[in-house]
């Protein structure tokens, strides 16, 4: 890439961007209701992936997954170095053509100009930042068949019957099990849930499959990462972002 970007403008740039967060583009450069857009996320749902030039490495390879659920994942890697992968995780949302990912840690809060298939860094002022820019990799929309990643929702199973909602989308899927796993979900459920068909909050891997003799998709469960008895999603836990 020809753009000639530093970490350390990179860096000021992004702490340009912290503080409490003010609605953007409400006027004529973007006409869209200044509010969440809840469903219309998924739209944007998919992983962008470009490496950001730097002065004393080899390029920063940064790769972001904007899920359903209304989560994000941040990856960083500074090639070249010796240091970790930068990785951040934490709820995003969409105002107009705006997505905003949530601060997490001490990393500033970070926001994007929908752009066709590119996601644009805006500054300060709220304007795209032009050398600056993530690709979309098409590798499916998260929510195709044979798709496979962590989810995240809420969890029920009743009269043998297993619905997983997830967080952000709303979208329900029946719940069909991997071998080995059917007794362990079971078991934590009944663990965890405090009273008989409650729904608990849960994180799993899985992939989505086609459910036999309907048009719907099931969610194969292939582990279990998380359940607790309160079914909040973590976008409800965050209300200063949320406002």
């Amino acid at each position: 890439m020809s753009r000639l970007l530093s970490a350390a403008a990179l860096a000021l740039l992004l702490a340009a961007c912290q503080g409490r967060e003010q609605p953007y583009g409400t006027g004529s450069q973007n006409p869209a209701p200044d509010k969440d857009a809840g469903a219309a996320t998924q739209p944007l749902a998919g992983v962008y992936a470009d490496t950001v030039p730097c002065n004393d490495c080899q390029g920063i390879a940064t790769r972001l997954t904007l899920k359903p659920d209304s989560l994000y994942e941040l990856q960083e890697l500074y090639l070249g170095r010796t240091s970790p992968v930068n990785y951040r995780r934490g709820p995003w949302r969409v105002r107009g053509q705006v997505i905003t990912l949530e601060p997490s840690g001490n990393d500033p809060v970070r926001r994007y100009q929908v752009a066709g298939r590119a996601l644009q860094l805006l500054n300060a002022d709220g304007k795209p930042q032009q050398d600056f820019d993530l690709r979309y990799r098409s590798d499916g929309n998260l929510s195709e068949v044979g798709t496979s990643r962590e989810f995240t929702g809420k969890y029920t199973y009743m009269a043998d019957a297993a619905v997983f909602e997830e967080c952000g989308s709303g979208q329900r899927y029946a719940v069909a099990l991997a071998s080995g796993v059917t007794a362990d979900l079971e078991k934590r459920y009944t663990d965890t849930r405090r009273e008989a068909g409650q729904p608990v909050f849960a994180r799993v891997l899985g992939q989505l499959q086609n459910q036999a003799g309907t048009n719907g998709q099931a969610l194969m469960v292939s582990k279990i990462l998380e359940m607790k008895p309160d079914p909040i999603c973590p976008q409800a836990q965050k209300q200063a972002f949320q406002q």
